[in-house]
């Protein structure tokens, strides 16, 4: 597997380091996602796409209104998992209180990164499919941040099959492979992505599930056009060539579908995973003291 190019968040630096502050904050997650670290690529792409949709995502109207459309009634259910059969995964209490993290994370920020790159494609000259007719937009209350998550698993310590493991998840982002980060973190256990491979890797090739997904992005993104209309017309264009305007709207492509899939299969994990006690919280309390 190849990295896709990216400016990763501890080589950022200048307008770049000050707009994945902003991200972080205004996502209400501790980490900026893969999708705006590829913008980042691009010079001046990033400052320039930030300070137009700053304004509804300062607000929390943006991600509230991307929040709110998630329906993933549609999608099979995964087969539930016992502490017994996580532990025979590899995943003990801490490990299972840090994949609820990182499951939350990503079902917080795909709906609003499938507005934003919906948004982005129209600034970009892309032409919205018909849709709902803009409605103002509501400012909303930010939720509480979420707690950091792991890193992603390093390459190098993979054995050959947690790759395999992670190749069933593999796609095609401005035409370099890509395995969405909610894979690569949860490969930090082996056990648990083997066995997250072997119950969704068949969904990722069902065509009634990639119907669904595809449902689900049509649902969220048909919020763009009041987040646009919001917005008003750029103050300039955006400081890309031909070529590299092709290229963010192949990657925004890519993100209309592993987006709603981390949206779905994310909450499809997290309803998986054995229901929280409260004496299972106080022991994650106890653990972390």
């Amino acid at each position: 597997m190849t990295a896709f190019r990216e400016v990763a968040e501890a080589g950022a630096a200048g307008d770049i380091a000050l707009v994945y502050g902003e991200i972080r904050r205004t996502y209400a997650v501790p980490y900026v996602s893969s999708l705006f670290r590829h913008l980042a690529v691009y010079p001046g792409l990033l400052p320039w796409a930030w300070r137009i949709l700053c304004p509804a995502l300062a607000s929390g109207a943006l991600q509230h209104l991307a929040w709110q459309r998630v329906d993933v009634s549609r999608l099979p259910p995964l087969p539930p998992l016992t502490h017994g059969a996580l532990a025979g995964l590899g995943v003990d209490d801490s490990g299972l209180a840090a994949i609820r993290t990182v499951c939350r994370s990503f079902v917080r920020v795909s709906p609003v990164n499938l507005v934003v790159a919906a948004c982005l494609a129209g600034l970009l000259g892309q032409e919205q499919p018909d849709g709902e007719p803009p409605a103002p937009l509501e400012p909303a209350a930010l939720p509480e941040p979420l707690p950091p998550m792991p890193g992603m698993a390093p390459a190098a310590a993979m054995t050959p099959e947690t790759r395999a493991a992670l190749a069933a998840f593999e796609t095609e982002l401005a035409g370099e492979a890509f395995v969405p980060g909610l894979y690569r973190i949860l490969a930090r256990w082996p056990g648990f992505l083997v066995h997250l491979a072997a119950a969704l890797g068949p969904l990722l090739r069902d065509p009634a599930v990639l119907a669904a997904c595809e449902d689900i992005a049509d649902r969220i993104t048909a919020a763009a056009p009041s987040v646009l209309a919001a917005l008003g017309e750029p103050a300039e264009p955006a400081p890309l060539a031909p070529e590299e305007t092709a290229a963010v709207l192949s990657a925004i492509r890519t993100y209309r579908g592993t987006s709603p899939q981390m949206a779905g299969f994310g909450t499809l994990i997290l309803k998986a995973l054995p229901a929280e006690t409260r004496g299972w919280r106080k022991r994650c309390r106890a653990g972390n003291t």
